[in-house]
Parts: structure tokens; sequence; C-alpha cells
């Protein structure tokens, strides 16, 4: 199954559910097929600067973990989660959300880092910022491939 990922503005269509960051897994979505319909399991994990663990989402639909500085937002619709995301109790800023807009579009936003960068991903609902690239409302089709994001770009 394919899935189109909106991540910081930018659609990725035909995407394989799977994103990652100079080679390693940042977010993988993984279909499951429950009583006849398609629900795709996710596992993230959010990370701050210094690899801190802040939350992880596993093979589901919820928080696993969540640090106790954060606090996990989950939003329902008939029983189904339609959104999850984490907010700084501090100040209230969301580090990640993740909208699940049908079985096969999800919306990511969040501050993402990863091993080996030393600046964050950032998704907005304007742009997707890769430290000296901004890319906003461009569409990319990747025929069952991944998202694969590199020092300053973007790779397909």
């Amino acid at each position: 199954m394919s899935y189109n990922i909106i991540f910081g503005s930018n659609l990725f269509a035909g995407s394989s559910g799977l994103i990652t960051i100079k080679g390693k897994e940042l977010f993988k979505i993984e279909p499951i097929s429950y009583k006849g319909s398609t629900k795709p399991l996710i596992t993230v994990e959010i990370r701050d600067k210094e690899g801190v663990l802040l939350g992880k989402v596993y093979r589901s639909t919820s928080f696993v973990h969540y640090h106790q500085d954060y606090e996990p937002i989950i939003e329902t619709k008939e029983g189904d989660v339609t959104r999850l995301a984490l907010r700084k109790k501090s100040d209230g800023r969301l580090v990640f959300d993740l909208k699940f807009r049908s079985p096969n579009l999800l919306e990511i936003n969040g501050v993402f880092h990863a091993k080996g960068i030393d600046y964050p991903i950032i998704a907005t609902p304007k742009y997707l910022d890769l430290n000296t690239n901004k890319f906003m409302n461009s569409e990319f089709y990747l025929d069952g491939k991944g998202i694969k994001l590199e020092d300053h770009f973007i790779s397909i």
C-alpha cells in the first residue's frame, strides 16, 4: 500500500510510508488489515537535540512513552484516533503533530532531531526546513519509495 504524506506543507504522494534522515528511520507507516479495512500502524521517536527521548509511538495509534516535561494529545472521532501530538508543558509548544486525514493520507509536523545532524528538521503547516533549504507547497511523486532527507536536500 502506498501513502500520501503531507510533511511540512509538502505532499509526498505514493510514498512507502518511510521517512529517513541520513539513512536512519525517522517515521514509519505499516499497513494492517482489520475487519476488511486498512489502518496504518505508526512508529516514530521524537527526540531533543541532545538525543533525549521525548515521546514514542510504536506500531500503534497512541504514545507508548512520553517525557515527564511533555504531554500527549490524543484526539478521536467515533473511536478512531484522528490526531496524535506532543506538547511541551512549560510553554505549550508542539514538538510533534500527526493528523490522520484518511487511512492513506497523513499530515506530519514537528521538530525532529537525528544523530549526526547538527540542526533540527522543522516541519510546519507552512514549510519544511532542512537548515539551508526550505520547501513550501511542493508535490513529490514517489512511486512506492520512501522520503529520504539528507543534509540539506530531499532525495527520492
